[in-house]
């Protein structure tokens, strides 16, 4: 297969700065004082499932300090299910991100948004704009600003080698709150269905220890965890612990399992695109260990309290676990941010040895509870 030598995926989030100011610009043509007493607010926040997990405290704070409003929001297609779960949201509308990820081809008819006393946009694209543009309310505000303040603190930070503000605080202070810790079942409202609809996959039915694998989409190799040492690691699991181990991911990722499952000579099982992102939610939560790269998966582990062993490639350092029960083995600490868009022949992540990660392992089912750590 040949490989990409450049990656445009992670470009595309400069599109979002044009639409910020779009937006800033039409703003004032577009509010309309009459709404100002519709008792409703819509948060638009098109983004990937990361960053969306990187938001996901702020909003629910931002909800109960508004009980009085009735809350909607605008999220890429795939989150739809889990955002509905959110306790204090009205409307869940789709749009996708600026990313257009495969995942995002779900299309929507009969989408209504309603008449709005605000408008917040935490992030933004050109499908989410295009809803946007249409929407009477009486005032909009966005994340432009905080973003333009945020871009410069992240470079002085990677410049002094300092560890910059996370995501989520900077969402926090785009929603008017203050960073804080919300327990699981805060955020969340699963019924009883739900758990119970999870409890009957097939590869959650006995009660071995529940070991999650997530090897990540391979579009971009600077943050791929090659095969090989995934199929070394799993042999070690299987020899030292009596464990299910679980693979979870996107269509995309069957290929990757498929290889993997047929160089071992024990059972594996997968969840790869059989369940949605809710469902996911819950299989993290009813599990007892993830193991993974840098991913939306890994940032819903550290929501569900999920103990995590997290393999870091190339990315800013903004998304670090909250929940003090994840093993963070990072090569990157910072440096060469170029393997975020640049293929190079050795990468970071391929220094990232099975040893450390199965002794990472080791080290989190023997303490109950830790601090998070960085190897």
């Amino acid at each position: 297969m040949r490989q990409n030598k450049i990656n445009l995926d992670y470009l595309r989030f400069w599109k979002e700065i044009f639409l910020f100011l779009k937006i800033a610009f039409i703003k004032n043509f577009i509010s309309d004082k009459t709404a100002n007493k519709s008792g409703s607010i819509l948060i638009v926040n098109t983004c990937l499932i990361g960053d969306f997990m990187a938001s996901v405290l702020a909003i629910r704070d931002f909800i109960e300090r508004n009980n009085d409003k009735k809350i909607d929001i605008v999220v890429s297609p795939p989150l739809k299910p889990l955002v509905q779960k959110i306790i204090g949201v009205r409307n869940v509308f789709v749009a996708k991100s600026v990313y257009e990820r495969k995942l995002e081809t779900v299309a929507e008819e009969n989408q209504s948004p309603d008449i709005y006393e605000k408008i917040i946009v935490l992030r933004i694209s050109p499908e989410a704009y295009r809803i946007i543009k249409h929407i009477i309310a009486a005032k909009i505000e966005t994340g432009l600003w905080h973003f333009l303040k945020y871009g410069f603190h992240i470079g002085g930070k990677l410049i002094a080698r300092r560890t910059p503000k996370q995501l989520r605080e900077i969402n926090f202070e785009m929603l008017g709150g203050k960073m804080r810790d919300i327990p699981f079942e805060e955020i969340f409202q699963f019924e009883k269905i739900d758990y119970a609809k999870v409890t009957q996959l097939s590869a959650l039915d006995i009660k071995q220890k529940k070991i999650i694998i997530h090897t990540g989409l391979t579009s971009w190799s600077m943050k791929k965890w090659s095969d090989e040492k995934w199929i070394k690691l799993l042999r070690l699991i299987h020899q030292g612990y009596d464990s299910k181990i679980i693979f979870i991911g996107a269509k995309e990722e069957e290929a990757s399992y498929a290889y993997i499952s047929s160089r071992l000579n024990f059972k594996i099982y997968s969840l790869i695109g059989q369940i949605n992102i809710a469902e996911l939610m819950l299989v993290l939560k009813m599990s007892d260990y993830f193991i993974g790269i840098d991913s939306g998966p890994r940032n819903m582990a550290d929501i569900a309290g999920t103990k995590s062993v997290i393999i870091l490639g190339p990315g800013l350092p903004i998304f670090q676990p909250t929940n003090g029960k994840s093993i963070v083995i990072d090569k990157f600490c910072g440096r060469g941010l170029y393997q975020l868009y640049f293929h190079k022949k050795n990468s970071f992540i391929s220094r990232v040895e099975v040893g450390e990660v199965y002794e990472a392992f080791k080290n989190l089912i023997s303490v109950k509870s830790r601090e998070s750590n960085q190897i």
